[in-house]
């Protein structure tokens, strides 16, 4: 196993911890420290594997596979439970509006249902990462960190992590859509021109 894979399991082993923490954060208050250094720990991990492979020419399939899983892992786990009323916000509400949550959970459930279904259809695709769709990651994991500071600090939760919330949501309908428009032509084509490929 290479190093950058390492790091991302250590990542993805990082998530059931930082959803304990959060759901500690109701009985005692010093858990949002705990909860936002585990997210901090994961966002370097997620910088450091990339570094490593990149640097050192470490780059495998397996790590084109798990890498965007630990992303997706900790992004739904952490809209989850911004969404929740646990962090003593002020108004007794939950830092992330549930809108907003269930838009970015949605579109990273319906992609992979997506690419399930076109795998059944005969569908051979490499779903590589557009431009759009690496800075809708870029956004969301932005504006989670924005949200999770903002948990300890209502300057930083009003000025800041709102309204990236709604930039992170608008990015993430953009390329949502981007995605299932640009592989839905392709799988029309491929359907057309070379049925045979899919048994």
């Amino acid at each position: 196993m290479t190093w950058p894979n390492r790091i991302t399991y250590s990542r993805i082993v990082l998530i059931p911890l930082f959803a304990v923490a959060a759901l500690e954060v109701r009985s005692h208050e010093a858990y949002k420290y705990v909860a936002v250094g585990i997210f901090c720990a994961i966002a370097v991990g997620d910088l450091l594997d990339g570094y490593v492979a990149k640097r050192f020419k470490l780059t495998s399939l397996e790590g084109k596979f798990i890498d965007p899983l630990a992303d997706k892992l900790l992004m739904i786990t952490a809209c989850v439970f911004l969404a929740l009323p646990l962090w003593g916000m002020k108004a007794g509400g939950a830092p992330l509006a549930p809108e907003i949550a269930v838009v970015i959970v949605a579109r990273d459930v319906l992609i992979c249902m997506w690419v399930v279904v076109g795998y059944l259809a005969g569908a051979r695709i490499a779903y590589e990462a557009s431009r759009l769709g690496r800075l809708t990651t870029f956004f969301q994991m932005l504006m989670l960190g924005t949200m999770l500071g903002g948990t300890l600090s209502q300057g930083l939760y009003t000025f800041a992590a709102r309204p990236l919330s709604y930039v992170a949501a608008g990015f993430t309908i953009a390329s949502g859509l981007h995605y299932f428009f640009k592989y839905a032509k392709y799988i029309n084509l491929r359907g057309a021109g070379g049925g045979q490929g899919g048994g």
